[in-house]
């Protein structure tokens, strides 16, 4: 269990982060009452979501990586780092050395389904088997092999969430 998705984003105008980072100070708020790790949405505002989350204390999971300039900000405050299909696509150069810089213990993948289906399948509506194509790029950028990358996404996972092991 989680909060979120919240976040920031500037992509089309920065006219509403006002209003946005009232809600998102709202659901911080809620995600430390609750003790649940928030989930964040961050597109086009690096600094704005970097000043947002500067005084949260619990456990952030940066949804959809795709602002390599939150990157050093969330290797020093320990954030886990999701990346979707967008880091197999032809010139996410910058994603996938992030990908690869990433501390082990703070890499996770997803597809952020039905969006951003990975390169093979571009266009196409994205479902959660695509992550395997994911996975196989993230491993490809860190020259792991992908089953022992899968496995360490699992753990970072469980531990991210507070699942169960042997869910």
């Amino acid at each position: 269990m989680a909060v979120g998705e919240a976040g920031l984003d500037g992509f089309h105008g920065h006219a509403t982060l006002v209003e946005q980072r009232r809600l998102l100070d709202a659901q911080l708020e809620l995600a430390d009452e609750l003790s649940l790790p928030v989930v964040i949405h961050s597109r086009d505002a690096e600094t704005e979501t970097a000043a947002a989350l500067a005084q949260f204390g619990g456990t952030v999971i940066l949804h959809c990586f795709s602002s390599p300039g939150l990157f050093e900000t969330a290797v020093e405050r320990g954030y886990y780092v999701s990346f979707a299909g967008n880091v197999t696509f032809p010139r996410a150069d910058e994603l996938r050395e992030a990908a690869a810089r990433i501390p082990t213990d703070r890499i996770l993948a997803e597809t952020d389904s039905p969006y951003l289906a990975p390169q093979p399948l571009r266009g196409r509506r994205n479902e959660p088997a695509n992550v395997m194509h994911t996975l196989g790029v993230l491993a490809l950028a860190r020259r792991e092999q992908a089953d022992a990358l899968e496995r360490t996404i699992d753990l970072n996972a469980t531990r991210a969430f507070g699942l169960s092991p042997d869910r």
